[in-house]
Order: structure tokens, then C-alpha cells, then sequence
């Protein structure tokens, strides 16, 4: 009760700072950059509710629950990009004084014919990432409440565009300033909590070396069918279907694999081994614990998968369109590149954090490698603590997973929505609302269809389709003059193009496994240096120039301030 209760005032509190914005919400510079007068300190709190989504709240503990310290370079990579953005891209990118990300690359290429194909590949990587949000919904609201899946997916889609049709940016950022606050505290208070545990001596009780086994008696339901692999046999208390035959009592389950139909409940004795469903593989502690060992990432290529991640989060933070458009709202580029320092003193300390939850999950949520739901790995470690210690911090991780996929929900879809009003109709406010709505919309049908698909996955493909076109074009659009209309249109269309392809051929299931997944499902290894290759060649080749260069790189970088002034510059 207390967790749900938790949640719904996180809930509370967001329609209520959202709909306050509605009064402020009257331009287009309100609804799009927040008039610019987001102040640096409290923008970096905007930045890290947005970045400390979902996909790390929820999926990061998830991949370590299964996989281990492998997944440690994910968190690498995010810190890397946002390091990089912060350092060669986040003051450019506002003194420029363009509206989205679109309008930067045809203002700075003079390209109107290239800014809706821009747009696109905003919508599709904002789309992935929102996915992965509405997935993380559904997941908390079924874990907590016990509703279906599709009941959280619905109540937070339609929940954000109330917000974002209301106030805009200029709302949203005071919504997700509040919110990090949350996100923080749900992961600082059980890392400090357990953390005390830990060194009073209790480390068989919080981390496990062996293959994950039920503590104590479990009764676990299993909400969708599932198959899994009982590594020995054993009696349990049975309500349901298993292997297409009704049970309502004792069983004697053999080892070995086994099919439970959808909404079955079975009670696992205490010290039985636990089932692992198909595609959640069976480490023990210290197969779990090495790097780079015989594990199924990437279809079984997990070198490959570090490498190709660390790529894809890196490169792809710094063409994230939610992250990048949050540094348009500061009233200078100074002041942007001081959000940026804001925001890595706040993110280096979650990310220090975050780990340990899908370590402590192998002890407190067994369960979940029976029923393949390792995506609610960080709401088991109440379960690590008895009666109202234990309802208290479930309460804490559940408001902070809440406040992760409202407010990184938020950002997507005014990204989205600002590319189809702003950059594809070059329409104004109105158009912008019925923009969130569309976006909304299409994205609750879509979150209803990948409830099997990981956090992860869809995170990676994200990801990779972000790092592949809106990298590059960023990158290459504000260090190098030589940068020209055809080569941003051929590194849209080949970077784009092929990681969009390879996410699309992954995500309905054309491969199944080795190299083929490894290769399609995190592309970012051979895409993102194809994409600047690409681009760099095309522009080095093609004889057409873009007029006034000099004007626009003073525009990026140079400082505002000339003799203690402050100007403003125009956008182009």
C-alpha cells in the first residue's frame, strides 16, 4: 500500500507543476526552449531527470541481474558522451539559437530539403527511447497494484501529454527539476541502507555467489506463459496450466523444461534452485561476476557487445534529442556549458550507485529469472528487509522509477512533437499540442506490442540510430567548415538508414542468434564510423560551399561577452 502510495503522489505532483505551466505557455519560444531563461543550476536538474531514465532506473539493474559486471560499460559509455557533449557540443549548440535540431543542421548548412529527413530520424530515435519508457510504466504499475501490463503503458502516455499540451518546455523543465530529486533518493537510500548491512557483516544476505536459489518458501505468479528450464525437481503447490495441463494442488515437477500458461501461480519450496526462463541464462556467481566469459550477450559475442554498447552510448548521448535540445533553454552558451558541469556532478554519483541494485536483486528477486520480468529487478530490494523497513524503501525505489519514466517520457515526446509541428509542417503552438497528442497516441498503440522486448534493446536501438545521424551531423556541422549539404544528406541516409534497418530487422525477430544478432542488434560498431566516414568523403568531394561559414562558426564559438556585454545572437 505504502509504495502505491508513493507513486501516486509522484503522479500527483507532476500534473499539478504541469498544468501551472500553462499560464506561462503563450509563444513559440516558451513551448520549444523555455524562452531560454532556464537557469543553469536548476536546468541540470532537468537534464538528469531526463537522463536518469527508464533505461538505467529500470534496465541497467535488470542486465546485471542476468549478466553481471559486463554491463558496467554501459555506464561507461553514457558518462563518456555526456563528458564529450558537455565539452564540444553544449555551448554551440545554443549560441547557434536554433529552436531544435532540425533547424540547427538547415541553418547551418542553408539545406530547408534536408531538415524534415533530420526530423525523421528525431522521431524514430525518440520513439525507441520512448518505448523503453512506456515499457518501464507498465512493468512498475503491474508490480505494484497487480493490474495489467497495458494499464500502466495507457496511464502515463496520456498523462505526459496532458502535461506537455499544457506547458510545454517552459512546464515540463520545472516538472523534471522535481523529479530528479526523486529518482536520486530512490536509488541513494537503498544503496545507503544496504550499504549499512554490508558492513555490519550481512553479505551472505544481500549478494549470493552461487546459482540464485528461493531463500524461503515463494509463491510466484506468472503473469504471461512462459517457458523455463527447472534445474532439478521438485514438489510444488500448483494453481493453473503447466505443460497444457490444468493443476490445482501438489505437483512433482522433473527438471528440466517446462511450459506455465498465462496468470499461474506456483509455490517453490525454500532452497529450490530456480527456474530460468528462455533467453535468461543460468550463470553461477562466478561466471556472473567474470567479464567477458561464456555469456549470451550479443548472441553469445560479448567483447563485442562492450564494445559496440560503449559506442552506441556514447555517440548516441550526443545526438539524443531529448538531452540535446534541454541546452536551448539556457539564456547563453556559457551558461549551458555551466549545466553541463551541473549535470556530470550529479549523474557520476547515480551511476556509482545504480549497479549494486541488480547485484542485490540475484538474492532479494529470484523470481524474476523464472518469469523473464528481470526488468523489475530495482523494485525487489525492499523485499531485502522485513515488514515496514521493507514497505518504506520499495515505497522510495518505486516514486523514483516513477519520476524516471515521466520525466525522460516528458523530454522524448516534446522532441518528437517539436520535429513534426516545428521542422515538418513549420507550424506554430497549436499544431504543436495536436503534435503531442498524435505522438502520444501512436506510441501507448506501439507500447502495448513490447511487453517480450527489454528495456535494453530498445534503449540500444535508440541508441544506435541517434549516434549514427544526429551525431554525426552535430559534430561534423560544428567543428569542420568543410562540411556540406550532400554529405550531411549522405550521412543521414547511410548512418540513419542501415541502424534504423538493423533495429527493425532485430526487434521482429529475422535473426535468432550468433553473429547475425550480434552484428544487427547493436550496429553502432560498424554504423557510427560508416556515418562519419560517409560524411567526411561525400563533403570532401562535393564542389558546393556554404555561404557566410565565418559568420556561423563566430555564431558557435565565440563568447558572448565583448567588453563586459552580453549579446544575444540572432538566429540564423
Amino acid at each position: 500500500m505504502i509504495p502505491t502510495i508513493a507513486v501516486l503522489s509522484v503522479v500527483a505532483m507532476t500534473l499539478a507543476l504541469g498544468t501551472l505551466g500553462l499560464r506561462f505557455a503563450r509563444t513559440t519560444s516558451n513551448f520549444f526552449v523555455a524562452s531560454r531563461s532556464v537557469h543553469p543550476v536548476w536546468n541540470a536538474f532537468a537534464v538528469s531527470g531526463e537522463a536518469m531514465s527508464a533505461a538505467s532506473y529500470l534496465g541497467i539493474p535488470a542486465l546485471i541481474l542476468v549478466f553481471g559486471v559486463d554491463l558496467l560499460w554501459a555506464l561507461v559509455g553514457w558518462t563518456i558522451g555526456f563528458l564529450m557533449l558537455s565539452l564540444f557540443m553544449a555551448a554551440p549548440v545554443r549560441r547557434f539559437g536554433s529552436y531544435t535540431i532540425p533547424e540547427f543542421v538547415e541553418g547551418r548548412l542553408e539545406a530547408p530539403k534536408l531538415r524534415p529527413v533530420v526530423a525523421l530520424m528525431v522521431i524514430l530515435a525518440s520513439w525507441f527511447f520512448l518505448l523503453a519508457q512506456l515499457k518501464g510504466a507498465g512493468v512498475v504499475v503491474r508490480e505494484l497494484i497487480g493490474t495489467p501490463y497495458w494499464v500502466g503503458v495507457v496511464a502515463v502516455g496520456l498523462m505526459v501529454a496532458v502535461n506537455l499540451s499544457s506547458g510545454g518546455m517552459r512546464g515540463i523543465t520545472f516538472v523534471q527539476g522535481f523529479q530528479f530529486f526523486f529518482i536520486f533518493l530512490g536509488i541513494l537510500v537503498p544503496f545507503v541502507v544496504v550499504s549499512v548491512l554490508w558492513f555490519q557483516g550481512d553479505q551472505d544476505a544481500i549478494v549470493t555467489t552461487d546459482f540464485p536459489a528461493f531463500v524461503e518458501s515463494t509463491t510466484v505468479t506468472y503473469d504471461r506463459g512462459v517457458t523455463f528450464d527447472l534445474p532439478n525437481s521438485s514438489t510444488v503447490d500448483a494453481v493453473g496450466a503447466i505443460d497444457g495441463r490444468a493443476v490445482d494442488g501438489s505437483l512433482r515437477l522433473s527438471a528440466g523444461r517446462h511450459v506455465v500458461g498465462a496468470e499461474t501461480i506456483i509455490t517453490w519450496p525454500a532452497g529450490t534452485a530456480v527456474p530460468f526462463a528462455d533467453g535468461v541464462q543460468r550463470l553461477n556467481g562466478d561466471d556472473w561476476a567474470a567479464p567477458l566469459g561464456e555469456k549470451d550477450l550479443s548472441g553469445g559475442h560479448p567483447l563485442y557487445f562492450t564494445i559496440a554498447s560503449l559506442i552506441a552510448n556514447a555517440f548516441g548521448i550526443m545526438g539524443m534529442p531529448h538531452i540535446v535540445v534541454r541546452f536551448y533553454t539556457n539564456p547563453t552558451g556559457r551558461e549551458a556549458r555551466r549545466t553541463s558541469l551541473w549535470f556530470m556532478a550529479m549523474i557520476v554519483p547515480y551511476y556509482v550507485m545504480l549497479p549494486l541494485l541488480g547485484a542485490f536483486a540475484r538474492v532479494a528477486g529470484p523470481d524474476l529469472f523464472g518469469t523473464g520480468a528481470v526488468d523489475g529487478a530495482t523494485l525487489t530490494v525492499g523485499r531485502l528487509f522485513d515488514g515496514i523497513s521493507g514497505e518504506l524503501i520499495t515505497a522510495v525505489v518505486s516514486a523514483g522509477a516513477a519520476a524516471a519514466f515521466l520525466s525522460t517520457s516528458s523530454g522524448l515526446l516534446i522532441a518528437m512533437a517539436g520535429a513534426v509541428s516545428h521542422d515538418i509542417l513549420s507550424a506554430g503552438v497549436p499544431q504543436f499540442r495536436r503534435a503531442v497528442w498524435a505522438g502520444a497516441l501512436v506510441s501507448i498503440g506501439t507500447g502495448l506490442l513490447v511487453e517480450s522486448i527489454n528495456i535494453n534493446s530498445l534503449i540500444g536501438w535508440s541508441s544506435s540510430i541517434a549516434a549514427s545521424s544526429i551525431c554525426p551531423l552535430l559534430v561534423l556541422g560544428i567543428w569542420w567548415p568543410g562540411f556540406t549539404r550532400k554529405g550531411a544528406l549522405a550521412t543521414v541516409v547511410v548512418g540513419g538508414g542501415l541502424s534504423t534497418l538493423a533495429s527493425v530487422i532485430t526487434m521482429f525477430g529475422f535473426v535468432s542468434g550468433g553473429w547475425a544478432v550480434a552484428i544487427l542488434g547493436t550496429p553502432a560498431l560498424w554504423t557510427v564510423p560508416l556515418a562519419f566516414a560517409t560524411g567526411i568523403g561525400v563533403s570532401m568531394r562535393d564542389t558546393d560551399v556554404v555561404l557566410d561559414i565565418g559568420h556561423k562558426f563566430a555564431l558557435m564559438h565565440l563568447p558572448e561577452r565583448r567588453d563586459g556585454a552580453v549579446i544575444e545572437p540572432e538566429r540564423p
